[in-house]
Protein backbone atom coordinates (compact mmCIF):
# COMPACT_ATOMS: atom_id res chain seq x y z
CA UNK A 1 0.00 0.00 0.00
CA UNK A 2 1.53 3.34 -1.00
CA UNK A 3 -0.99 5.76 0.50
CA UNK A 4 0.42 8.35 2.85
CA UNK A 5 0.02 7.54 6.52
CA UNK A 6 -0.84 11.18 7.08
CA UNK A 7 -3.96 11.27 4.93
CA UNK A 8 -5.65 8.25 6.50
CA UNK A 9 -7.76 8.28 9.64
CA UNK A 10 -5.95 7.43 12.85
CA UNK A 11 -7.91 4.16 13.09
CA UNK A 12 -6.75 3.23 9.59
CA UNK A 13 -3.13 3.88 10.53
CA UNK A 14 -3.54 1.81 13.68
CA UNK A 15 -5.04 -1.03 11.66
CA UNK A 16 -2.19 -0.86 9.12
CA UNK A 17 0.35 -1.05 11.93
CA UNK A 18 -1.49 -4.08 13.34
CA UNK A 19 -1.61 -5.87 9.97
CA UNK A 20 0.86 -8.52 8.85
CA UNK A 21 2.26 -6.17 6.22
CA UNK A 22 5.88 -5.23 7.00
CA UNK A 23 5.15 -1.50 6.99
CA UNK A 24 4.13 0.73 8.61
CA UNK A 25 5.57 -0.66 11.81
CA UNK A 26 7.48 0.46 14.89
CA UNK A 27 9.64 3.20 13.42
CA UNK A 28 6.84 4.96 11.58
CA UNK A 29 4.59 4.54 14.66
CA UNK A 30 7.35 6.13 16.76
CA UNK A 31 7.66 9.03 14.32
CA UNK A 32 3.90 9.58 14.48
CA UNK A 33 4.09 9.48 18.27
CA UNK A 34 6.88 12.05 18.21
CA UNK A 35 4.79 14.37 16.02
CA UNK A 36 1.99 14.10 18.58
CA UNK A 37 4.46 15.04 21.30
CA UNK A 38 5.63 18.02 19.28
CA UNK A 39 2.02 19.02 18.61
CA UNK A 40 1.45 19.15 22.36
CA UNK A 41 4.62 21.20 22.82
CA UNK A 42 3.44 23.61 20.12
CA UNK A 43 0.05 23.90 21.77
CA UNK A 44 1.61 24.63 25.15
CA UNK A 45 3.93 27.28 23.73
CA UNK A 46 1.15 28.95 21.78
CA UNK A 47 -1.26 29.03 24.70
CA UNK A 48 1.42 30.18 27.15
CA UNK A 49 2.62 33.04 24.98
CA UNK A 50 -0.93 34.33 24.47
CA UNK A 51 -1.81 34.40 28.16
CA UNK A 52 -2.28 37.88 29.61
CA UNK A 53 -0.08 36.93 32.57
CA UNK A 54 2.76 35.64 30.36
CA UNK A 55 5.96 36.99 31.86
CA UNK A 56 8.43 35.23 29.58
CA UNK A 57 10.12 36.38 26.44
CA UNK A 58 7.54 36.25 23.62
CA UNK A 59 10.25 36.24 20.96
CA UNK A 60 11.89 33.24 22.61
CA UNK A 61 8.53 31.46 22.79
CA UNK A 62 7.88 32.23 19.11
CA UNK A 63 11.34 30.92 18.19
CA UNK A 64 10.77 27.70 20.13
CA UNK A 65 7.34 27.31 18.54
CA UNK A 66 8.89 27.68 15.08
CA UNK A 67 11.56 25.09 15.91
CA UNK A 68 8.98 22.65 17.30
CA UNK A 69 6.88 22.93 14.14
CA UNK A 70 9.97 22.49 11.98
CA UNK A 71 10.97 19.31 13.83
CA UNK A 72 7.44 18.00 13.43
CA UNK A 73 7.56 18.53 9.66
CA UNK A 74 10.86 16.68 9.48
CA UNK A 75 9.33 13.75 11.36
CA UNK A 76 6.31 13.71 9.04
CA UNK A 77 8.67 13.24 6.10
CA UNK A 78 10.83 10.69 7.91
CA UNK A 79 7.83 8.51 8.79
CA UNK A 80 6.96 8.21 5.11
CA UNK A 81 10.61 7.77 4.17
CA UNK A 82 11.01 4.94 6.67
CA UNK A 83 8.22 3.01 4.97
CA UNK A 84 9.74 3.56 1.53
CA UNK A 85 13.25 2.63 2.72
CA UNK A 86 12.08 -0.60 4.29
CA UNK A 87 10.22 -1.54 1.11
CA UNK A 88 13.42 -0.91 -0.88
CA UNK A 89 15.36 -3.04 1.62
CA UNK A 90 12.92 -5.94 1.17
CA UNK A 91 13.23 -5.54 -2.59
CA UNK A 92 17.05 -5.58 -2.33
CA UNK A 93 16.84 -8.79 -0.30
CA UNK A 94 14.62 -10.40 -2.95
CA UNK A 95 16.96 -9.35 -5.75
CA UNK A 96 20.08 -10.08 -3.66
CA UNK A 97 21.75 -6.84 -4.68
CA UNK A 98 22.79 -3.66 -2.89
CA UNK A 99 21.74 -5.23 0.40
CA UNK A 100 24.36 -3.50 2.57
CA UNK A 101 23.47 -0.09 1.18
CA UNK A 102 19.76 -0.74 1.72
CA UNK A 103 20.46 -2.07 5.24
CA UNK A 104 22.37 1.11 6.13
CA UNK A 105 19.31 3.17 5.15
CA UNK A 106 17.22 1.07 7.56
CA UNK A 107 19.58 2.34 10.25
CA UNK A 108 19.94 5.91 9.00
CA UNK A 109 16.23 6.79 8.96
CA UNK A 110 15.40 5.51 12.48
CA UNK A 111 18.57 7.15 13.79
CA UNK A 112 17.49 10.45 12.25
CA UNK A 113 14.03 10.03 13.80
CA UNK A 114 15.64 9.40 17.19
CA UNK A 115 17.94 12.42 16.76
CA UNK A 116 15.05 14.67 15.74
CA UNK A 117 12.88 13.42 18.61
CA UNK A 118 15.72 14.00 21.07
CA UNK A 119 16.07 17.56 19.82
CA UNK A 120 12.32 17.92 20.46
CA UNK A 121 12.93 16.90 24.08
CA UNK A 122 15.52 19.66 24.35
CA UNK A 123 12.97 22.14 23.02
CA UNK A 124 10.45 20.98 25.65
CA UNK A 125 13.05 21.54 28.34
CA UNK A 126 13.65 25.07 27.05
CA UNK A 127 9.90 25.71 26.95
CA UNK A 128 9.43 24.59 30.56
CA UNK A 129 10.63 27.92 31.90
CA UNK A 130 8.18 29.86 29.76
CA UNK A 131 4.91 28.17 30.57
CA UNK A 132 2.26 28.51 33.24
CA UNK A 133 2.03 25.66 35.76
CA UNK A 134 -1.40 24.70 34.41
CA UNK A 135 0.24 23.75 31.10
CA UNK A 136 3.08 21.74 32.62
CA UNK A 137 1.33 18.34 32.42
CA UNK A 138 0.95 18.68 28.65
CA UNK A 139 4.61 19.54 28.32
CA UNK A 140 5.53 16.53 30.46
CA UNK A 141 3.37 14.38 28.17
CA UNK A 142 5.05 15.86 25.10
CA UNK A 143 8.45 15.01 26.50
CA UNK A 144 7.35 11.47 27.41
CA UNK A 145 6.04 10.83 23.90
CA UNK A 146 9.28 12.12 22.40
CA UNK A 147 11.38 10.01 24.78
CA UNK A 148 9.35 6.93 23.85
CA UNK A 149 10.01 7.68 20.18
CA UNK A 150 13.74 7.96 20.82
CA UNK A 151 13.91 4.72 22.81
CA UNK A 152 11.80 2.70 20.38
CA UNK A 153 13.58 3.85 17.25
CA UNK A 154 16.94 3.15 18.89
CA UNK A 155 15.75 -0.42 19.54
CA UNK A 156 15.27 -0.75 15.79
CA UNK A 157 18.64 0.85 15.12
CA UNK A 158 20.27 -1.66 17.46
CA UNK A 159 18.57 -4.62 15.78
CA UNK A 160 19.51 -3.36 12.33
CA UNK A 161 23.09 -2.68 13.37
CA UNK A 162 23.41 -6.34 14.32
CA UNK A 163 22.82 -7.18 10.66
CA UNK A 164 25.95 -5.30 9.57
CA UNK A 165 29.42 -6.88 9.59
CA UNK A 166 31.12 -6.17 12.97
CA UNK A 167 33.92 -4.17 11.35
CA UNK A 168 31.62 -1.89 9.34
CA UNK A 169 32.70 1.71 10.12
CA UNK A 170 29.16 3.00 9.51
CA UNK A 171 27.85 0.55 12.08
CA UNK A 172 30.40 1.65 14.66
CA UNK A 173 29.59 5.32 14.09
CA UNK A 174 25.82 4.78 14.13
CA UNK A 175 26.06 2.60 17.24
CA UNK A 176 28.05 5.26 19.08
CA UNK A 177 25.53 7.94 18.16
CA UNK A 178 22.64 5.72 19.25
CA UNK A 179 24.32 5.17 22.62
CA UNK A 180 24.84 8.93 23.07
CA UNK A 181 21.21 9.66 22.22
CA UNK A 182 19.94 7.07 24.66
CA UNK A 183 22.20 8.40 27.38
CA UNK A 184 21.11 11.99 26.70
CA UNK A 185 17.42 11.23 27.24
CA UNK A 186 18.18 9.09 30.28
CA UNK A 187 20.16 11.93 31.84
CA UNK A 188 17.17 14.30 31.63
CA UNK A 189 14.63 12.11 33.41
Amino acid sequence: MSDSIWTAALATFRDRVASIDPVPAGVSAAAVTATLGLALAAKVLEIASKRKDFSGNRERAASLLHQVRNKSQILVQLAEEDIAVFRRYLDALRRKEAIDQARRKTIEIPLTIARTSASGIALCEQAAGLIHAALAPDLVTARALLAAAVESTLATVKANLEQLPPSDPYGEEAGAEAARLLQSISAHR
